[in-house]
Parts: C-alpha cells; sequence; structure tokens
C-alpha cells in the first residue's frame, strides 16, 4: 500500500493533479546516435609484391658490399718496391731494376735534361716525363742496361722538333737514371757512352732508348756491339709505348 500523498501534491514529480505534465523530465540526454564503421582499405596485391621485392633487393645489395670489403681488406697489398713482371717485346724480354720497379713521372723536362735539349725544353716545355730502366740479354748472352724515356709535348709538331734535335750529335738528351743517380752502376756514369741509341715519334710522344753493357762485362768489337744495342734500344721503344700511354 503506497504512501499517502500529502494534499495538494501531485501524486508524482513533473505532473500535476491531473496527470499533465508540468515541467520536463531531467537526466535525459540526446538520443545515441550509431555511426557505421568506414569500410576496411582494399590493399594492392601487385604493390605488395613490389615492396617485398625492393626489401630482398636491398637486403642483397647490403650483404654482397659487405662480402666485397671483407674480401677487398683481406687481400695483400702490393709492395710498390717489388719489381713487375718480365715484359717481352719483340725478340727481347726486359726486367725493371729493382730500385725503380714503376717508372719515374715528372712535369718538368728541362730539370731532367742537358745541353741544347735541357734548352729546348725550358723554351717549350713538355706536359710530362716518364722514365724507365730496364735489364736483358742480348743474343751472345750479354746481360745488358736499357733505360726508356718518355717524353710528351703539347703537340705533334714539338715532338717533331725534339726528335730532330736529339737525334743529332753532341745536342744533349734528357737524362737517363744512371746519370742522374737514382740506378748506381759503377764505374758506368751514364748509359749514353755504350752507343745504344734508338729514337721515335709517336704523336706527341717521343720514345728515347739508350743502352750499355752491364759494368765488368766483356765487350768485343766495337762496331758489333754498337749494332747489337741498337737493335736492343729498337726492341725497348715498344715499352715507351706501354709506359708511356
Amino acid at each position: 500500500m503506497s504512501a499517502p500523498h500529502p494534499p495538494g501534491q501531485p501524486p508524482w514529480p513533473g505532473l500535476g493533479g491531473g496527470g499533465e505534465e508540468t515541467t520536463p523530465l531531467r537526466g535525459r540526454g540526446e538520443p545515441v546516435q550509431f555511426r557505421a564503421e568506414p569500410p576496411a582499405r582494399q590493399q594492392n596485391p601487385a604493390l605488395l609484391w613490389v615492396l617485398r621485392g625492393l626489401g630482398l633487393l636491398a637486403v642483397a645489395v647490403i650483404s654482397g658490399l659487405t662480402w666485397y670489403y671483407l674480401n677487398d681488406e683481406a687481400q695483400p697489398a702490393p709492395s710498390a718496391a717489388t719489381p713487375t713482371e718480365e715484359q717481352r717485346t719483340g725478340q727481347f724480354t726486359f726486367t725493371p731494376v729493382p730500385e725503380v720497379a714503376a717508372p719515374r713521372h715528372d712535369s718538368n723536362c728541362a730539370e731532367h735534361a742537358y745541353d741544347k735539349v735541357k734548352a729546348f725544353l725550358q723554351s717549350t716545355p713538355c706536359q710530362q716525363l716518364t722514365r724507365g730502366l730496364y735489364t736483358t740479354t742480348s743474343q751472345d748472352g750479354r746481360k745488358v742496361y736499357a733505360s726508356v724515356s718518355v717524353v710528351r709535348m703539347a703537340s705533334d709538331a714539338d715532338a717533331a722538333q725534339l726528335r730532330e734535335l736529339a737525334d743529332k750529335d753532341n745536342t744533349g738528351n734528357v737524362n737517363d737514371l744512371v746519370r742522374e743517380g737514382i740506378v748506381k752502376l759503377p764505374p758506368l756514369n751514364s748509359l749514353s757512352g755504350g752507343g745504344g741509341y734508338h729514337a721515335v715519334q709517336h704523336g706527341q710522344n717521343v720514345i728515347i732508348v739508350e743502352a750499355d753493357f752491364a759494368p765488368g762485362t766483356e765487350k768485343g768489337d766495337k762496331k758489333k756491339d754498337e749494332d747489337t744495342l741498337d737493335t736492343i734500344c729498337v726492341d725497348a721503344t715498344l715499352l715507351g709505348d706501354r709506359i708511356g700511354a
């Protein structure tokens, strides 16, 4: 049994005595609105394969570079003091002397020349001088030293003038490495005294070769010895094309 309501009071809050609503009910919020979830984004299968392929490629590149550097560092560095291999040209085989395992390069040719050739190179500078010193064996078994010098001039015309001047007697030349004291071969002071000589012009390059027998080598007829040395010099000019390239 319900408790009696006081006189004049509506039986329920918000309702008048006749059951009519007098004030809005409190505590009611806005009606709940439900939102539909957006559809899941469709992935492109082709794009997925492309991305996978790029990933595999990156892994392969990184692995390859790692292998290369590890193996490259493991290789011993070549020694600059070790003579290069024998070089066969025509009928002779040439071996660099140990003191000059690799050809020497200079940019000032006049500083490494003498007499009229020096004066010419002072007024007509070269671009580069390359010099090497080699040993070989003559056909009769004697040891020979051959100096190979390559003078690169600024033009073919300059090279022709230098070659013409060097071919003349008593005009000087570029220094061989014995004359310059780089290699000691006492009692030889240079390789120009033996009579072996040959020069050629190949474009801007003038290749000059001088040769003499090793100290202590028994010599025979002077004319025949000069012919032997000249033959070796002609053969050695092929070395000039290699070291002066």
